[in-house]
């Protein structure tokens, strides 16, 4: 009963004799048959001509074995090992695709000897990848990583947040090569000549910088003894005393703040507090003060309207007129120089002393004495610099900054191009700070034929 109602439900014929799944079975079986047919074929024909595949063989590919992860290039009929990217690149005069090629399709290309040039970068940035970024210096002493016993500077590159910015009107010194101290203030350096000097102006025992970092701050004038011609000879009579050349003086004005003069051969000369903190603070002052304390004299406003006024201005031009008050860095801070644009204004700022890789000795890549000791550089960021200031004429000097931290001397124009950087888009960057990277070997496209 149950095979006729299938046979009237499948064929529409319930005393029909055949089986209602007979040519559904035969079917399947048939195609499953073909099938293992089809996939039996292809096995013999891999088997009997392994590694097809022809993409790979376009001109001005890398090669890439998909087992193993060498990397190749086809140079006259030969499959020469390739050192790295940028002297695929080098070598192709622009930047190759990537093929992925099996062990067996390149079997049977003979080999030739490595091609390239060792230490060249293996990964190229992106054109603009250097565009709003920060360029930082930070010093670094002996508990931040540097050494014992030594001070270097670390290297930042980045888009992060910047430090916490001295004010406008604040210093602090630091300690260079040799002992010398130099007071930074306003995004300069400007040396103190004499060991007597920081004290008198009212700052506290001064740490330890690399030389690298005191060169990325420009240099004003020096902060030196003031020059006094004549100091200790005979003067005029004020306010019915005796006088000499050299001797400070304070005016106290009712409703006016206290004014200080220097006296010199032609008259009063107006001085500022740091005038003041130098001459007093000077012991070539002394000669002035043969008999008493060196100290400001007072000084009635009827002298001060008789006395003649000096030409000579004590101060030399580019120094402030006060001492810049002392700022000091927090437990874990160290003090850096940013530049949100790479030849623009240094910026002093206070940061937590960062973390960053210490390179270490690689084939190709040279360090220097003011070398940084750690960069930080974010992943992808780098692009062509060219060595020098705006303002300045263009320079001739182009580099290649990966974000590895290194810099790589760029041939010229042809190889410039060929790396994916037009010479016209690189940015100005002053020596100084190109000097913190290490240096790569040169990119030149003959080099990296041969």
């Amino acid at each position: 009963m149950v095979s006729r109602l299938t046979a009237a439900l499948v064929m529409g014929e319930p005393e029909a004799l055949e089986n209602p799944h007979r040519r559904v079975l035969t079917g399947a079986l048939a195609g499953l048959l073909i099938g293992c047919l089809v996939a039996g074929g292809f096995v013999v024909f891999g088997l009997l001509r392994p590694g097809g595949a022809t993409s790979w063989q376009r001109p001005g590919t890398l090669i890439a074995e998909k087992e193993s992860g060498a990397r190749f290039i086809l140079v006259d009929g030969q499959l020469r090992p390739v050192h790295n990217y940028a002297s695929a690149s080098l070598i192709f005069g622009e930047r190759p695709a990537v093929v992925r090629a099996s062990a067996a399709s390149l079997g049977s290309v003979p080999r030739g000897l490595p091609i390239g040039i060792v230490g060249a970068p293996d990964s190229l940035p992106g054109s603009g990848s250097l565009a709003g970024v920060t360029w930082i210096a930070c010093a670094l002493g002996p508990a931040d990583g540097s050494g014992p016993g030594r001070t270097g500077t670390m290297l930042i590159l980045s888009r992060a947040d910047a430090g916490t910015p001295v004010p406008a009107d604040g210093g602090f010194t630091v300690a260079g090569p040799g002992g010398r101290t130099y007071l930074v203030a306003d995004g300069r350096r400007l040396a103190l000549t004499e060991a007597w000097i920081p004290r008198v102006l009212g700052y506290p025992a001064a740490p330890d910088v690399s030389p690298g970092w005191l060169d990325q701050l420009p240099a004003g004038p020096d902060v030196k003894p003031i020059v006094i011609a004549g100091r200790g000879e005979a003067g005029p009579v004020v306010d019915g005393r005796p006088t000499r050349i050299g001797q400070v003086f304070v005016a106290r004005v009712v409703g006016t703040p206290d004014r200080y003069f220097v006296l010199q051969r032609d008259g009063l000369s107006a001085a500022g507090e740091t005038a003041v903190a130098l001459l007093l603070g000077d012991p070539a002052t002394a000669a002035a003060y043969p008999d008493e304390p060196v100290r400001p004299r007072e000084l009635t406003a009827g002298a001060l309207a008789r006395l003649a006024v000096s030409a000579q201005e004590p101060l030399p031009a580019g120094l402030p007129e006060r001492p810049p008050v002392p700022v000091t860095l927090l437990v874990g801070q160290t003090w850096c120089a940013e530049r949100p644009t790479p030849d623009g204004p240094v910026v002093i700022t206070a940061r937590p002393v960062p973390n960053g890789i210490v390179p270490g000795d690689t084939t190709g890549i040279e360090r220097a004495a003011h070398t940084a000791v750690a960069v930080a550089v974010d992943a992808g960021m780098g692009g062509l610099v060219r060595q020098g200031r705006a303002g300045q004429a263009p320079g001739t000097s182009y580099f290649l900054v990966t974000d590895a931290g290194v810099k790589y001397p760029i041939a010229g124009a042809d190889a410039a191009e060929a790396l994916g950087f037009p010479l016209e888009a690189a940015q100005n960057v002053p020596a100084p700070l190109l000097a913190l990277l290490a240096t790569g070997p040169v990119l030149d496209p003959a080099a990296a034929r041969r």
